[in-house]
């Protein structure tokens, strides 16, 4: 394409280092002429000469992956290697589509932050016979190190802080039950609630969607079962966000009626009022173990720890009291 290498492309696209002017042009061009996709490009290159790190990511409107992809960025250009995104819909039919992309390009290795892997991710890589690391949860094959959070642990720490502070009533907005974090964060929300003698209240724990509008409406679902709860633990800050709006839409105030714990401590914890206690954890940090983990595969050096966590800590501010 554009009598350029592959490395040329994928800065031109992705805008990640400076590129002449002409050069840029004529990537660009090409790209119009041929209809490709900027994060579709069918090249066949010398693997040896890439340079090149796939990464596999949900395009999400979240902060907590936008600092994962400053970390992995960051590693990348640090050990001279370029990056090429492939933007999912989070199906798995979409991230089996660039991870069967990546093998044709011929990227040294991959990062994904999805699903955890099915029987046909696996397949796809292992016949590629290029490293990959998963990104946000733990690996269930040992074939594929991951770097991620103990979901569980901190959900059951923030949870066991509201009790500490006197609440029985406790309910939680929680992430789909498809998704692996969102099930481990209510896995460390039951424990809490069994390790202190509570019952869990089903219609206190609603699935809901991530955007703000999502945690106002499970909120509402939760005050609509009947008796109102006097804490709520959520799966992310915009779900706990969207609560709180709704709790104050209808008269009640956080957290003197009903305390909030958010998870993820996006910036917008800080900026709503009540500032918001939340999970905190370093998304940027994640992306450059991920990445300093797949260049050690890459070089063909041995990973320790194969599956490594990440700190994680309470941000107590004002919606716990």
């Amino acid at each position: 394409m554009a009598n350029v290498s592959i490395s040329t492309v994928s800065r031109v696209i992705n805008n990640s280092k400076p590129v002449n002017e002409d050069v840029r042009k004529r990537v660009l061009e090409a790209i119009k002429q041929t209809n490709y996709r900027p994060n579709v490009i069918g090249l066949e290159t010398d693997k040896a000469n890439t340079q090149l790190i796939g990464v596999i990511i949900p395009q999400n409107s979240n902060t907590v992956l936008d600092d994962f992809n400053v970390g992995i960025r960051d590693l990348a250009d640090l050990y001279g290697y370029d990056i090429m995104v492939g933007l999912t819909d989070g199906s798995a039919e979409s991230e089996q589509h660039y991870l069967k992309m990546f093998q044709r390009i011929g990227t040294e290795g991959n990062i994904f932050v999805g699903s955890i892997p099915n029987h046909e991710h696996l397949e796809i890589i292992r016949s590629s016979n290029t490293p990959c690391v998963l990104v946000g949860q733990q690996s269930q094959v040992d074939m594929i190190p991951s770097v991620h959070l103990d979901n569980i642990t901190a959900s059951y720490e923030a949870v066991t802080y509201l009790i500490q502070k006197g609440h029985r009533k406790i309910a939680m907005i929680r992430g789909s039950g498809d998704n692996a974090v969102g099930g481990d964060r209510y896995k460390g929300y039951l424990q809490a609630l069994m390790d202190a003698g509570i019952t869990l209240r089903k219609e206190w724990v609603v699935e809901s969607a991530m955007a703000v509008e999502d945690g106002s409406d499970a909120m509402r679902r939760i005050m609509d079962s009947g008796e109102l709860p006097t804490a709520v633990f959520c799966s992310t800050d915009w779900m706990a966000v969207g609560a709180m709006n709704h709790l104050t839409d209808n008269g009640l105030r956080v957290p003197a009626d009903v305390a909030v714990f958010g998870f993820d401590n996006s910036f917008i914890a800080s900026i709503v009022r009540p500032k918001l206690s939340s999970v905190e954890y370093s998304g940027t940090e994640i992306g450059m173990t991920a990445t300093r983990t797949l260049i050690k595969l890459i070089k063909g050096e041995t990973v320790v720890p194969h599956h490594a966590n990440v700190a994680h800590y309470l941000a107590i501010r004002e919606s716990t009291g």
